[in-house]
């Protein structure tokens, strides 16, 4: 039996195996990618199809098709919109992405992206950790609802060392702060005693 907790929990997974095994110790939503040495990247249609059919909770899905970095130039931008166009007719929960050009938001490349994921809902994922202006690539969120979480360590390797920055990310973001970095269920509870967030997520958060 799974405890009650006020928090939820998104488990990064990269089979079908690893997210029976975090739905059946409680996890909350599976994020799904492949590759996660190069920070993830888009996984197989026929996997994700699988996740939808076999577990009971949401399933995100990571769209990223570059090795190293998040810029994308018109053959990556293609690629992903190819990989959406696919995904989306799967009954997902959301796309995980983010563009950068130059350390900030690549707004041009989002938006298109943005349209073709629409209406499913997206996470921005931890590229923005490498924002050199955070505060002003938030305004520009802030004004896309559809990005109804960002995943964030606040800059740091470890979720932990990143309290400050995260709680300012919190203060201007009108969406779901879902914090990330190396979060395994020993540091959640003073994790959370200082960040109050609905959301954690992680590769050993169950």
């Amino acid at each position: 039996m799974v405890p009650e907790r006020e928090y939820h929990l998104e488990a990064c997974v990269v089979s079908l195996a690893q997210a029976m095994e975090a739905e059946a110790k409680g996890a909350d939503r599976v994020e799904l990618c492949t590759r996660l040495e190069t920070e993830g990247m888009t996984p197989d249609v026929t996997l994700v199809a699988s996740l939808c059919d076999q577990l009971q909770i949401p399933v995100r899905v990571m769209v990223r098709a570059t090795e190293q970095g998040y810029e994308a130039d018109a053959k990556v931008l293609n690629e992903m919109i190819a990989s959406i166009t696919a995904l989306k007719t799967l009954p997902i929960d959301g796309f995980v992405m983010g563009i950068l050009k130059d350390n900030r938001i690549d707004r041009d490349a989002m938006l298109t992206l943005l349209q073709h994921a629409y209406p499913v809902p997206v996470t921005f994922h931890k590229a923005i950790d490498l924002s050199k202006n955070i505060a002003e690539d938030l305004d520009w969120i802030n004004q896309h609802p559809q990005i109804d979480t960002i995943l964030t360590s606040g800059g740091p390797v470890k979720a932990i060392d990143g309290i400050d920055a995260m709680l300012e990310i919190k203060s201007k973001f009108r969406g779901q702060l879902m914090a990330a970095g190396k979060i395994t269920p020993e540091v959640l509870p003073s994790l959370h005693e200082q960040l109050q967030l609905e959301w954690y997520h992680g590769r050993a958060i169950v």
